[in-house]
């Protein structure tokens, strides 16, 4: 099971940080530099109000598939051809639901035009999302890691050729950008379907009622659960546009400190997906599985922690290297959110867990309290600081579903709690901290103080095992198990 995991987040870690590195500092940052931050803000608005109602998608089907398919892939005929479905009647309600929240939030011509290509990205991204938790589930886990990174590396070549490519003598406009991402969504939608008709043995695709009412009763709380962490995950930028009195301006800077957050939070969303059919099929086994939830928790909270700390020591520096607009209106989100990746990480290990085994309920619970904590702070702190403001709001949030996870796993679970693992984290992060401050006060230029402060982190990690890259290569390396 280790290895197992070990060999595929290896192999993901390493394809999706090489494209997903280039897409959001080579493609994504300079399409706003060129665009500018108001019409880039106008996009990115859109972006996260589009992503809201998602959950009118999928309502909680691609969570309920994975941890069913894992624990017996035959499912897969029986399921796919019922959710697919029940999937198509729900992209109607998708449409009406949002075109309606637009309305009445006031939307503009304009928006509402680049909003209909936005949902339409939404619907294939989430149907692809779907045809993944096929994928995964049967366990072909490095096909699914490859999938995963597909669509952002042909977006990434249709967008070079648009940006450096010569193709146009007109400048690049921001709808150019939502439409390169509809065809790699549409390309990788296919590839997908194609993919688990093929490999999962489906013939035919026959509705039963009775089927579709057990998936329809059973998929309810995933859909609970995706939909609070989505609102309290995206709400921020729209609630940003749509209060200020210069709100398109003021999301493009949020995006600016947004986007690298989004970037590193890749990661645990990353382990998070692997993990969750490795445990949904074990714990389906009745094996135990804090020993992995213990491992890919070494294995995530040192790197992001020490990422986390040096990034928010240096946030306008980061963002002047960035950008070429101010960034002034950025720095202060920017370390908030940068701080916010230490309890996301934390909350793709432990939410994991709880989702695996069951505790959806709990889980529901959870993201209930962390979205009527970031809703309140936002409309609390956003009239008076803008982006500072919902940053706050979003570490807040992700604070208590970390926490209240944790506690959750702790009560409900065997218990993975290591005392000693805990205080070391803790003294990573602050030998990491006090690292890049004492640089400060030296005025070391910061280049060399930022990978100074990585080494010093890096080094205590080594130390006191918090991370064992050795013990890890040694584990791919054996010729136990299959992959």
């Amino acid at each position: 099971m280790r290895r197992k995991f070990l060999v595929n987040i290896v192999f993901l870690l390493t394809v999706s940080l090489i494209i997903k590195a280039f897409w959001v500092l080579g493609i994504d940052r300079t399409v706003q530099n060129i665009a500018g931050e108001e019409a880039y803000g106008f996009y990115f608005s859109l972006f996260s109000f589009s992503v809201i109602f998602t959950l009118v998608l999928d309502m909680g089907l691609s969570g309920f598939n994975n941890r069913a398919v894992s624990a017996d892939p035959s499912r897969v005929r029986l399921y796919f051809g019922n959710v697919l479905l029940l999937r198509l009647a729900l992209t109607v309600l998708y449409f009406a639901v949002t075109l309606t929240a637009a309305w009445l939030m006031g939307y503009s011509g304009s928006q509402i035009s680049l909003l209909l290509i936005l949902m339409l990205n939404q619907f294939m991204a989430s149907l692809t999302l779907w045809l993944r938790s096929n994928i995964s589930g049967m366990q072909y886990l490095i096909l699914d890691s490859l999938l995963s990174v597909a669509d952002r590396l042909l977006m990434i070549i249709i967008c070079s050729l648009l940006l450096w490519g010569g193709l146009t003598d007109s400048p690049f406009r921001i709808e150019w950008f939502v439409w390169s991402q509809t065809v790699a969504y549409f390309t990788v939608m296919v590839i997908s379907f194609v993919t688990v008709i093929r490999r999962g043995g489906v013939s035919a695709i026959r509705p039963d009622m009775a089927v579709l009412k057990g998936i329809i009763v059973s998929g309810l709380p995933y859909a609970f659960v995706v939909f609070t962490m989505t609102i309290y995950w995206r709400i921020d930028s729209v609630l940003i546009e749509r209060i200020l009195s210069d709100g398109a301006v003021q999301a493009g800077y949020y995006a600016q400190a947004f986007r690298l957050f989004d970037a590193f939070s890749m990661i645990p969303v990353m382990f998070g997906g692997l993990l969750l059919p490795i445990f949904s099929k074990e714990h389906a086994a009745g094996n135990d599985i804090t020993p992995l939830a213990s491992m890919a928790s070494g294995m995530l909270l040192a790197p992001v922690g020490i990422i986390a700390v040096t990034a928010a020591t240096f946030p306008e520096e980061i963002l002047d290297l960035l950008y070429t607009s101010s960034v002034e209106s950025a720095v202060q989100p920017f370390r908030l959110l940068m701080i916010t990746l230490i309890p996301v990480g934390l909350t793709y290990i432990y939410s994991t867990m709880l989702t695996a085994a069951g505790f959806i309920r709990q889980l529901g619970i959870i993201t209930s309290a962390a979205l009527a904590v970031n809703l309140s702070l936002n409309m609390l702190l956003i009239p008076s600081f803008a982006g500072t403001g919902a940053a706050a709001a979003s570490l807040a949030a992700q604070l208590i579903v970390a926490s209240l996870s944790i506690i959750t796993v702790h009560r409900s679970m065997k218990s993975v709690r290591e005392p000693r693992r805990v205080a070391l984290f803790i003294l990573l992060l602050l030998v990491t901290l006090t690292a890049g401050l004492v640089c400060r006060t030296l005025q070391v230029p910061w280049p060399l103080a930022a990978a100074l402060q990585l080494i010093a982190g890096a080094s205590w990690a080594l130390v006191f095992r918090l991370v064992e890259p050795l013990k890890s290569l040694k584990l791919i390396l054996e010729k136990r198990g299959s992959i």
